[in-house]
């Protein structure tokens, strides 16, 4: 029994060595999930994902994430973040936890460039106890959790304005260059890539936004996502995503009083498990908590600044 746990724990740790990184549907709205320099492009939001992947099926993958991330001072410069992951498959579960900082430096009027750094902790973990086993007496595997740990850090870009965006980034970069940890030594390279486009129609109130997303990670063939994304009015949207030799699915999703977005993904696979499963489903709750202010109002902001501090002078000469 005991080659048996041994040989069970090496299967689990080479699955897990191909593909670490969840798949969501809606990967728009997870892309903090994917590319660190997205911290600091945008408002400062708080966000939370679930997604239970092959609904129906014994032991299928469950992914759960938690992030908040912002600017300094909301102004878009120096971005932060922090996350919380996890994702649980059979007796498997992997945890992380990571910091953020991302740097946006304005290339045009309306371009920017921002690059981000992602360091974190991972604990990888196996729970023995909740194996169902011929041999239920099998004293070795009573209340056993095995684990090994990882020191993790991801890197990326993002190039964007109103209407586009282009990112890249680069996740486990340390890989086996760190020694003193368990598991490090079983992480590989991940490679993310995402663009898409924004055509608006002001007349009907629609926005059409048309992405892509590649990923790559040795040995797994490269996979790529296609989604066309429709938006009527900011408020509601409606999303046909394709996802090669994979699935197909549907993404949906409202923003109430532009504070509250609520987004639902469902895709269903098109390979051999379309018959044991039920289709993933994946639902995503974000909020902004602080807007950043228009370029007008940070020149404004400036503007008065300095006439008070003008003010302040004068009145430091005449006394």
């Amino acid at each position: 029994m005991r080659f048996l746990l041994l040989f069970c724990w090496m299967g689990a740790a080479q699955l897990a060595f191909g593909q670490q990184q969840t798949v969501y549907t809606n990967f728009l709205l997870n892309d903090y999930y994917y590319n660190p320099a997205i911290a600091g492009s945008r408002d400062a939001t708080v966000s939370l994902a679930y997604r239970n992947q092959w609904a129906g099926f014994d032991g299928a993958p469950v992914a759960v994430m938690g992030n908040m991330h912002g600017s300094l001072k909301n102004r878009g410069k120096h971005g932060y973040g922090v996350a919380v992951t996890s994702d649980k498959t059979g007796l498997t579960q992997k945890t992380g936890f990571y910091l953020n900082y991302a740097h946006h430096f304005k290339l045009w009027d309306n371009t920017k460039l921002g690059l981000g750094v992602q360091p974190g902790f991972m604990q990888y973990s196996v729970k023995l106890f909740d194996a169902q086993l011929a041999d239920a007496g099998d004293q070795v595997l009573t209340g056993n959790i095995l684990s090994v740990n990882a020191i993790d850090m991801n890197a990326g870009f993002n190039l964007y304005g109103p209407r586009f965006f282009l990112m890249g980034s680069l996740s486990h970069l340390l890989g086996e260059s760190v020694r003193f940890t368990s598991y490090n030594s079983s992480l590989t390279y991940h490679y993310n890539l995402i663009a898409g486009y924004t055509v608006s129609f002001p007349s009907r109130k629609l926005d059409l936004q048309p992405s892509i997303m590649l990923k790559y990670a040795r040995p797994v063939p490269m996979q790529w996502t296609v989604m066309a994304k429709l938006t009527y009015d900011k408020k509601y949207w409606a999303g046909l995503i394709f996802r090669s030799d994979d699935a197909v699915g549907i993404s949906l999703g409202v923003t109430i009083k532009d504070k509250l977005n609520i987004g639902y993904g469902y895709d269903y696979s098109v390979i051999g498990l379309r018959k044991y499963q039920a289709g993933s489903h994946e639902i995503m709750l974000s909020y902004i908590l602080k807007r950043k202010k228009s370029d007008l109002d940070s020149k404004d902001e400036e503007l008065n600044k300095s006439i008070m501090e003008d003010m302040k002078k004068q009145v430091k000469e005449k006394k």
